[in-house]
């Protein structure tokens, strides 16, 4: 891969709130990009990040159902036929002495780019009920929720533009999903 298509991937790998319905996602494709999730860079390669992944449909259904889904759109919400098809849950062991907020952007920026690789889109949760994912999956006390990584086939088209006087996030008047981005020039602040 050359840095061309790298950008790419980057510039493709967008949050995505609407899914294709009656998808269904393997256990072991979500596997497999955690298993490349878990031999990224770690603070103090202490690795307190742990992991479930959903697949069952009741439990997508009850997980996607707690989620605040776009929180600048105060007019939309997420249908029953846009959830999506699986969800990954990032969990901090908080037995070991880390930097689990550090990890986890490191981890999910991979696990998100691994998921476009393999076709799937996701939406990273911080609004994931944490204390329903205690109960459903039985946590130990020292493990914590930090999100959710809701996955699947994206049924919406994103684009990136240009930042006008905000970033919070749109939808034009075709519906198309608009994220705005501040320009290179407005991010580095010098060159020395």
């Amino acid at each position: 891969m050359n840095f061309k298509d790298f950008k790419k991937l980057v510039c493709d790998t967008r949050t995505t709130r609407r899914f294709k319905k009656d998808i269904t996602i393997e256990n072991i494709e979500l596997e497999e990009v955690l298993d490349a999730a878990r031999v990224v860079s770690s603070a103090k390669n202490m690795q307190p990040l742990k992991y479930i992944t959903v697949t069952d449909k009741d439990l997508v259904k009850k997980l996607a159902q707690t989620c605040q889904w776009a929180a600048h759109l105060k007019e939309w919400n997420q249908k029953e036929e846009e959830q999506p098809s699986a969800f990954i849950i990032v969990l901090n062991d908080t037995k070991i002495d880390g930097f689990a907020m550090l990890d986890c952007g490191i981890a999910l920026n991979n696990i998100m780019l691994g998921l476009k690789i393999k076709g799937y889109s996701s939406c990273p949760l911080a609004s994931i009920d944490k204390q329903l994912c205690k109960e459903l999956f039985s946590l130990d006390e020292k493990i914590e929720p930090m999100l959710g990584i809701a996955i699947g086939v994206e049924d919406e088209t994103i684009k990136v533009v240009d930042v006008k006087l905000d970033t919070n996030y749109y939808r034009d008047e075709i519906d198309i999903h608009c994220v705005p981005k501040r320009d290179l020039n407005d991010v580095l602040i010098g060159k020395f």
